[in-house]
């Protein structure tokens, strides 16, 4: 007695999987989810306040190049709707975002890099602007972290700034005035703005740092670098610094900081290792280094620490509120931990400021192609 044909058991799982692909596409609400619709919704808010006037442009940035896609004007509630070449891949290095200048100002909304960024509204924060004394104000100084490294006969020293606006309202420079100034120690020479800053917006005069970029609320870090006879100097530090580190890169020799604490060392490689001293709500006016008597090193904990941005050429500019702060020790650390977001923002305004110049030297251009690349190499790490 024959027993009853039974289909082959690849055809049945071929048959199911038929009949769900099928369920899937005639299943409500799914197809959304299959095929994302490259359009851009977003709105443009001044405080809290629909932005009625003004320009949002689209941009695209690569490995190899960026440029303006497309623009549209904003409606009289702040919102606006763009459409994108193609919906967002992770798995390349295409990202696109918008931006919108207000009062001068040019304020940047997120980074596109996945379809799903194109599902929420999207929302780009302007701010009204308050126009400083010709003397500059005074805004928070979050971090301050100093690098010194020794070279040669000399010390070299990365200076990183953390500023805060706690205000609600971007800080504007008047004509021939400065945002905020700040003193360097004395003696410091070959000073020099990370990114190769136009004098416009950082410049080293009789002894201070000036700065003169927009400050919108929220925070700005950036890098100056200088050079040094020896590493017994004293530090200038008028007012409150949040968090003040000093980091020496080993070897060095024994050395004392006065007023900040010593702290367990900062390995960020094989080979890269910094002493680090400390200290939380610095008052003093001055902070001095001074040599101390030769004892065994402190034990230095090897630990990931991502300050690679502010040894190879930090420079943040995030145009942008909602900054997290950053305390406790150990924050040249964190302030170095920048997100991707912070890198797009940078490389927007790098492009930018480059294309603005209209004729750059060369020597410009082989600093731009230099600061880019290592934009991108931070973004493909």
């Amino acid at each position: 007695m024959r027993e009853p044909h039974s289909p082959n058991v690849g055809q049945v799982g071929a048959r199911v999987l038929l009949a769900f692909v099928l369920w899937l596409c005639h299943t409500p609400g799914l197809e959304a989810q299959v095929v994302a619709d490259p359009i851009l919704a977003g709105q443009v808010f001044v405080a809290d306040s629909a932005l009625s006037t003004g320009t949002v442009v689209l941009h695209r940035i690569d490995a190899a190049s960026q440029g303006e896609v497309d623009s549209v004007d904003v409606a009289p509630d702040g919102s606006f709707v763009l459409r994108l070449p193609r919906v967002p891949d992770p798995a390349t290095e295409e990202m696109y975002f918008a931006s919108i200048r207000h009062d001068g100002v040019l304020y940047f909304g997120n980074a596109i890099t996945r379809p799903v960024d194109l599902d929420s509204l999207y929302v780009i924060r302007a701010y009204d602007t308050l126009l400083a004394p010709a003397e500059g104000v005074s805004v928070a100084l979050e971090v301050r972290s100093l690098f010194f490294e020794q070279s040669g006969s000399q010390w070299a020293i990365t200076d990183v700034f953390q500023l805060r606006n706690d205000g609600d309202r971007t800080i504007v420079p008047r004509a021939g005035g400065r945002v905020w100034s700040y003193p360097l120690p004395t003696g410091a020479r070959e000073v020099a703005a990370e990114r190769e800053m136009s004098d416009d917006v950082v410049s080293y005069e009789r002894g201070d740092i000036v700065f003169r970029a927009a400050l919108p609320p929220g925070g700005r870090l950036f890098v100056i670098r200088y050079f040094l006879d020896s590493l017994a100097v004293t530090v200038p530090t008028p007012g409150e610094t949040e968090v003040l580190e000093v980091l020496v890169r080993e070897p060095a020799p024994a050395i004392q900081v006065e007023g900040l604490e010593q702290g367990q060392g900062v390995q960020m490689d094989d080979r890269t290792s910094y002493r680090l001293f400390a200290g939380q709500a610095v008052t003093l006016p001055q902070v001095r280094i001074t040599m101390a008597e030769e004892s065994s090193p402190p034990p230095v904990e090897w630990i990931a620490v991502l300050i690679a941005i502010v040894l190879a050429g930090g420079g943040l500019i995030a145009l942008r509120s909602g900054s997290g702060r950053v305390s406790g020790p150990a924050a040249a650390a964190s302030a170095g931990v920048v997100d991707r977001q912070a890198v797009l923002l940078e490389l927007a305004r790098l492009d930018e400021d480059y294309e603005s110049q209209g004729s750059p030297t060369a020597a410009r251009t082989k600093a731009y192609e230099r600061r880019r690349a290592e934009l991108m190499a931070r973004l493909r790490g």
